[in-house]
C-alpha cells in the first residue's frame, strides 16, 4: 500500500464529525446514560459509508485528528493503564478495573 494523504481542506471539513463517530468518543450503552444519549463508535467502514467518502480519506483524518485532539501524556496514561490491566488480568484472572469497583459495592 503506498503513501496516501488527504489535503489540509478537507481534514478541516471534516475531522470534528469523523471524530464524533469514532472510538476516540465513546458514549456508549455501558455507561449509565438515558438511552437517548447513548451511540456506539462506529468502524471507518461505517463512517465512511454514513458520510459518502473513502474508507482510507476517514482513516486518515481519523488517525490524524486523534493525535491533535489528544496530548501525549494521554496517550502515555492510556498506554500504561492498558499495561497494568493486561498484567493483572494475566496474573490474577481478574481485572484490576473490576476489582477495583467490587471494592465499591
Amino acid at each position: 500500500m503506498g503513501f496516501y494523504f488527504v489535503d489540509p481542506e478537507t481534514y478541516k471539513k471534516y475531522k470534528d464529525e469523523i471524530l464524533s463517530y469514532s472510538q476516540s468518543v465513546q458514549v456508549n450503552t455501558q455507561e449509565f446514560l438515558p438511552e437517548e444519549r447513548r451511540k456506539r463508535p462506529l468502524s471507518d467502514q461505517e463512517i465512511a459509508a454514513k458520510m459518502g467518502l473513502d474508507e482510507r480519506v476517514v482513516r486518515e483524518i481519523r488517525v490524524v485528528a486523534e493525535r491533535d485532539a489528544y496530548p501525549i501524556d494521554e496517550w502515555e496514561k492510556a498506554l500504561e493503564f492498558k499495561d497494568r490491566t493486561c498484567r493483572e488480568y494475566a496474573r490474577t484472572g481478574l481485572s484490576s478495573v473490576t476489582k477495583k469497583y467490587l471494592k465499591k459495592s
